[in-house]
Protein backbone atom coordinates (compact mmCIF):
# COMPACT_ATOMS: atom_id res chain seq x y z
CA UNK A 1 0.00 0.00 0.00
CA UNK A 2 1.33 3.46 -0.85
CA UNK A 3 0.23 6.93 0.75
CA UNK A 4 0.13 10.05 -1.19
CA UNK A 5 -1.06 13.98 -0.71
CA UNK A 6 -3.20 15.65 -2.53
CA UNK A 7 -3.68 19.33 -2.53
CA UNK A 8 -6.51 21.49 -3.40
CA UNK A 9 -6.02 25.13 -3.51
CA UNK A 10 -8.42 28.22 -4.53
CA UNK A 11 -6.34 30.62 -6.53
CA UNK A 12 -5.58 27.42 -8.82
CA UNK A 13 -9.19 26.72 -9.26
CA UNK A 14 -8.75 23.46 -7.42
CA UNK A 15 -10.40 24.24 -4.17
CA UNK A 16 -14.33 25.47 -4.88
CA UNK A 17 -14.75 29.35 -5.18
CA UNK A 18 -16.84 31.92 -2.56
CA UNK A 19 -16.55 30.81 1.44
CA UNK A 20 -17.39 27.29 1.67
CA UNK A 21 -18.77 26.19 4.87
CA UNK A 22 -17.28 23.40 7.57
CA UNK A 23 -20.74 21.25 6.14
CA UNK A 24 -20.15 21.42 2.72
CA UNK A 25 -16.36 20.73 3.07
CA UNK A 26 -17.24 17.73 4.91
CA UNK A 27 -20.03 16.86 1.76
CA UNK A 28 -17.32 17.06 -0.14
CA UNK A 29 -15.01 14.51 1.69
CA UNK A 30 -17.78 12.29 2.68
CA UNK A 31 -18.22 11.66 -1.49
CA UNK A 32 -14.34 11.48 -2.04
CA UNK A 33 -14.10 8.95 1.46
CA UNK A 34 -17.38 6.81 -0.54
CA UNK A 35 -16.10 6.49 -3.82
CA UNK A 36 -12.80 5.64 -3.14
CA UNK A 37 -12.77 2.04 -2.03
CA UNK A 38 -14.70 1.73 -5.79
CA UNK A 39 -10.71 2.48 -6.93
CA UNK A 40 -8.78 0.61 -4.45
CA UNK A 41 -7.93 3.79 -2.35
CA UNK A 42 -8.78 4.98 0.75
CA UNK A 43 -9.39 8.55 2.10
CA UNK A 44 -7.93 8.99 5.48
CA UNK A 45 -7.43 12.37 6.24
CA UNK A 46 -7.91 16.32 5.20
CA UNK A 47 -5.94 18.90 6.77
CA UNK A 48 -7.91 22.07 5.34
CA UNK A 49 -7.90 25.87 5.75
CA UNK A 50 -11.72 27.27 4.54
CA UNK A 51 -10.64 30.85 4.93
CA UNK A 52 -7.93 30.08 2.71
CA UNK A 53 -9.42 28.30 0.43
CA UNK A 54 -6.96 25.34 0.80
CA UNK A 55 -7.04 21.25 1.04
CA UNK A 56 -4.57 18.74 1.90
CA UNK A 57 -5.69 15.26 1.76
CA UNK A 58 -4.17 12.01 2.35
CA UNK A 59 -5.14 9.01 0.83
CA UNK A 60 -3.69 5.08 0.32
CA UNK A 61 -4.25 3.52 -2.45
CA UNK A 62 -2.39 1.28 -5.47
CA UNK A 63 -0.58 4.42 -7.30
CA UNK A 64 -1.13 8.09 -8.01
CA UNK A 65 -3.76 6.74 -11.14
CA UNK A 66 -5.96 5.14 -8.58
CA UNK A 67 -6.17 8.38 -6.36
CA UNK A 68 -6.85 10.53 -9.64
CA UNK A 69 -9.66 8.22 -10.21
CA UNK A 70 -11.28 8.68 -7.28
CA UNK A 71 -10.99 12.26 -7.20
CA UNK A 72 -12.54 12.63 -10.66
CA UNK A 73 -15.48 10.41 -9.78
CA UNK A 74 -17.17 12.96 -7.41
CA UNK A 75 -15.73 15.69 -9.55
CA UNK A 76 -12.87 17.05 -7.32
CA UNK A 77 -10.40 18.82 -8.53
CA UNK A 78 -6.93 18.54 -7.16
CA UNK A 79 -3.09 20.47 -8.12
CA UNK A 80 -0.96 17.56 -7.37
CA UNK A 81 -1.11 13.94 -6.29
CA UNK A 82 2.44 13.23 -4.45
CA UNK A 83 3.59 9.90 -3.21
CA UNK A 84 4.43 9.85 0.37
CA UNK A 85 6.12 8.27 3.62
CA UNK A 86 4.73 8.23 7.07
CA UNK A 87 7.30 8.60 9.51
CA UNK A 88 5.66 9.39 12.86
CA UNK A 89 5.12 6.57 15.61
CA UNK A 90 5.80 3.18 13.97
CA UNK A 91 4.52 3.48 10.42
CA UNK A 92 6.42 2.61 7.93
CA UNK A 93 9.56 3.03 9.92
CA UNK A 94 12.54 0.35 8.34
CA UNK A 95 14.92 -0.14 11.29
CA UNK A 96 18.12 1.08 10.61
CA UNK A 97 21.07 0.98 13.45
CA UNK A 98 21.99 5.06 14.64
CA UNK A 99 25.23 4.77 13.32
CA UNK A 100 23.50 3.74 9.58
CA UNK A 101 21.46 7.20 10.33
CA UNK A 102 24.12 9.04 11.45
CA UNK A 103 26.52 8.20 8.69
CA UNK A 104 23.75 9.54 6.20
CA UNK A 105 23.39 12.41 7.76
CA UNK A 106 26.80 13.20 7.31
CA UNK A 107 27.02 11.95 3.88
CA UNK A 108 24.41 14.63 3.43
CA UNK A 109 25.58 17.81 4.34
CA UNK A 110 29.21 16.97 2.30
Amino acid sequence: MKYFIDTHDKTKGSFPQGQLTELEFFAKFDALEEAAPKFGVGAHAAHVSLKEGKAYCFMSGPDEEAVRKAHEAVDLPFDSITEVKRVTGADLRHPISSQAARTATIEARS
